[in-house]
């Protein structure tokens, strides 16, 4: 048999890393309903204008000159590492992935920390026991849900059609209780440091079950350097916010894709705590929906995904009443890798 090779492509090898990238996508979306992978243009943008504060490196396997496998890492100061690795499925169970997880895991070793915490994410039981193989630990389950898009739109249009509310423009919906703002593209500058405090109440408050919560910085300057790389990235921002009179009180964030638009990407949806059942989060989450068939690149779009926590009944039940349903479970794990040869499992 021949021997597995570990291969780190460079980041400005733009031909490499698109190979690359459909290896990964054909091992992550094997035997699965409407699983995005990131198009072969944001990938290429992602490696060659990182975040400063990020590293990203790509794997990839091969045993002989076929291509069987690859890992990506990506490195955040003061965050956990976070790894994925993927095997072709005619090429799993033959040592593949574990020449792949030592190859990463000597790389988090040789990081000049005295550790590194690294999270993975894997969505069948088989991922779970090799990840466990390598000293890591469950630490949160979170549902993958689908909603019909092009079904929902229809039923959505067909139930505003004689109530005035446009279904193809941003919406401004007013009543005694809260108001909700739509808009496409970058936040408006009159709200912008309400935007920045929900989105540092979300990293605050999002659950993460027993995973290390990443450091975060948010601020206005973080947040236009992301809207900047999101843009560049190919990326459509759609979002709303909810107030009650002046106060910001929530808000919701769609991502949509102009290389690959067929699967819509629903992002984080936050309400303030102590204005919670109210239905502030389903006008949120409505408000935003209507806004997608103003954006060109969804006149292809099939699917929204969105991910929730397992142990998150009210959100679950929003989604479920909006039509999402479940199309398979997300597990994270995490362990500490130290300056040696194995990974020792986190104390809990």
């Amino acid at each position: 048999m021949s021997e597995i090779r570990i291969t780190r492509l460079d980041h400005t090898d733009e031909d490499a890393l698109v190979a690359w990238n459909d290896l990964m996508r054909i091992a992550y979306t094997d035997d699965r309903t409407a699983a995005w992978w990131r198009s072969p243009e944001t990938t290429v943008t992602q490696f060659a204008h990182p975040r400063t504060d990020k590293t990203d490196i790509a794997l990839v396997a091969h045993l002989g000159e076929e291509a069987v496998g690859g890992a990506e890492i990506n490195l955040t100061d003061e965050s956990p590492a976070y790894a994925e690795l993927g095997v072709i499925p005619p090429h799993r169970r033959h040592g593949v992935g574990t020449a792949l997880a030592e190859a990463v895991e000597q790389i988090l070793a040789d990081v000049d920390r005295p550790s590194v915490i690294v999270q993975t994410e894997t969505y069948c039981p088989a991922g779970v026991a090799f990840a466990e193989t390598r000293g890591m630990s469950v630490g949160n389950e979170e549902h993958r849900l689908l909603l019909d898009l092009p079904a929902y739109l229809r039923a959505d249009a067909d139930r505003y059609k004689d109530s005035g509310a446009s279904t193809t423009v941003p919406v401004l919906k007013t009543d005694p209780d809260f108001s909700v703002t739509s808009w496409i593209g970058a936040c408006p500058e009159e709200v912008l440091e309400s935007w920045t405090r929900l989105r540092e109440q979300m990293d605050e408050d999002v659950p993460v079950g027993d995973l290390t919560r990443p450091v975060t910085h948010a601020s206005t300057a973080a947040i236009r350097s992301h809207e900047e790389r999101m843009d560049d990235q190919g990326w459509v921002l759609v979002s709303s916010m909810a107030h009650v009179g002046d106060l910001a009180v929530g808000y919701t964030e769609i991502m949509v894709s102009v290389h690959a638009p067929e699967i819509v990407i629903q992002e984080d949806t936050l309400v303030d705590r102590a204005y919670r059942g109210r239905g502030i989060g389903r006008a949120l989450k409505v408000a935003n929906l209507r806004q997608l068939p103003a954006v060109p690149a969804t006149a292809s779009a099939k699917w929204v995904q969105t991910y929730t926590a397992t142990n998150n009944g009210p959100m679950l039940a929003l989604n479920r009443d909006l039509g999402f349903s479940v199309a398979d479970t997300m597990t994270a794990l995490e362990c500490s890798v130290g300056h040696s040869e194995a990974a020792p499992r986190p104390q809990k």
